[in-house]
């Protein structure tokens, strides 16, 4: 169901669409808010490199500001960012330099701290990777083309805060450090997130309105915050962190003052269907071609029994890659019939020492 409370002109000034709020008005004050609601605060600024921005009212807004006025503008938005934050929230602020502008990142991850927001980390969001993704060719002769952006993390207090990287965690390559490292088969992805953006095009670009990141951005980052039930926008565009709080269940919020309305609703429905796509950048590689080289050169194929916990981790890893590519032959059949078996003797051998040392107690008591 769509709520849209229109002003005396007939123009929108609210939409309310699938538990998601949009309000379509500058967020430099968010009176809508309350103190202390927020418990993460995801957005993407305007980059104040003069680009032109229309909504359907057939408002006009050219991106550019003087610079003092730019950075005054964003501390401005960041304190009342900090208002409507618990005390717990935390702040992922994500911000590229381009190529004849370096630097203009790290003065907006200041004017969030100017905004008495505490800086806790720089995650790099890498959107293009051995031909995986899309940037904007902006080098010429003179520069290299920037493949990545930042995700500033910032926190509203430092002890308040939680975050749980594995909640986002991809999958041990060495299978051996289960127990060792962690209980489950997850670890810590670490900051630099290869999240592929793919530039949109046809009508919404037309519109003025080119998604500042994939859905998958504010997905993950909302994933990481286990207390994540209220997420703001300050700067909504598109509307791609809502998407992400319409797949996860929470309840979002954006902002945005030359607003597309459908462009917006279409784009928060993109996230009922949304799936993540796990982009590892080389996990492994050497080790995995020299696995597959060996095993693959003999002329008979004859996979080997798994005589060493050793050999059951790389057949793992090996069986991992030939996932990851897509392959499902005979071959990996009979490797997943190796591993299984060596597997289930390894579980029989624990039974059995189980048994033993409950026989062991049993004798002495």
């Amino acid at each position: 169901m769509t709520l849209e409370k229109k002003d005396s002109g007939n123009s929108i000034r609210k939409m309310e669409f699938k538990n998601q709020t949009v309000f379509f008005k500058s967020s430099e004050h968010m009176s809508e808010l309350e103190d202390e609601s927020i418990d993460v605060v995801i957005t993407s600024p305007p980059y104040n490199r003069g680009k032109t921005y229309s909504s359907d009212n057939g408002e006009i807004h050219d991106d550019k500001m003087e610079d003092a006025e730019y950075y005054s503008f964003l501390t401005t938005i960041w304190s009342e960012c900090y208002r409507v934050a618990k005390k717990s929230a935390v702040f992922f602020l994500n911000i590229g330099d381009s190529a004849g502008d370096q630097g203009k990142s790290e003065k907006v991850a200041k004017s969030a701290e100017n905004a008495s927001w505490k800086r806790i980390q720089d995650i790099i969001w890498v959107k293009s990777f051995l031909g995986k993704g899309h940037y904007t060719p902006s080098g010429g002769n003179r520069r290299l083309n920037n493949l990545w952006e930042h995700i500033f993390l910032f926190a509203k207090k430092t002890k308040e805060y939680k975050i749980d990287p594995k909640a986002i965690g991809i999958p041990y390559t060495d299978k051996s450090n289960i127990g060792r490292y962690s209980d489950t088969d997850l670890r810590d992805p670490g900051n630099v997130w290869l999240i592929p953006y793919t530039k949109t095009t046809g009508a919404s670009v037309k519109k003025g309105h080119e998604a500042p990141f994939p859905i998958g951005l504010p997905y993950k980052c909302i994933k990481m915050v286990p207390s994540a039930k209220t997420v703001l926008d300050p700067f909504g565009g598109t509307c791609s962190t809502l998407a992400a709080c319409l797949k996860l269940g929470v309840k979002g919020y954006a902002y945005e003052k030359y607003p597309r309305v459908e462009v917006i609703k279409s784009r928060i429905l993109e996230g009922k269907n949304f799936h993540e796509i796990e982009e590892n950048l080389i996990p492994h590689l050497e080790l995995s071609l020299n696995l597959i080289n060996n095993l693959l050169s003999d002329t008979s194929i004859i996979i080997p029994v798994i005589k060493s916990k050793a050999e059951f981790n790389n057949f793992q890893i090996l069986n991992e890659v030939l996932n990851n590519l897509n392959i499902d032959n005979s071959f990996k059949k009979r490797l997943e019939k190796r591993i299984n078996h060596f597997r289930e003797s390894l579980n029989k051998k624990k039974e059995q020492e189980i048994k033993f040392r409950q026989i062991k107690l049993d004798f002495e008591s």
